[in-house]
């Protein structure tokens, strides 16, 4: 058998919380072009709060992902 549904496959859920949510923001133009050149937005910024010590991350949030 090739192809097709196989039970167990594919990428498991993450849980409720930890399911990332669209918020848009403000930032000045040259803001956005640093963080541009350095990857992603929006895994820089969550990294950089994520390492900041300013939240307290849930037991189960793998800050080096």
């Amino acid at each position: 058998m090739r192809g097709g549904k196989r039970v167990g496959a594919g990428r498991r859920k993450k849980p409720e919380h930890l399911r990332r949510e669209l918020l848009t923001i403000r930032l000045p133009k040259w803001m956005i072009l640093q963080l541009k050149k350095n990857g992603e937005i929006g895994y820089l910024i969550e990294d950089q709060l994520a390492k900041g010590g300013l939240l307290n991350l849930p037991d189960d949030y793998d800050i080096d992902k």
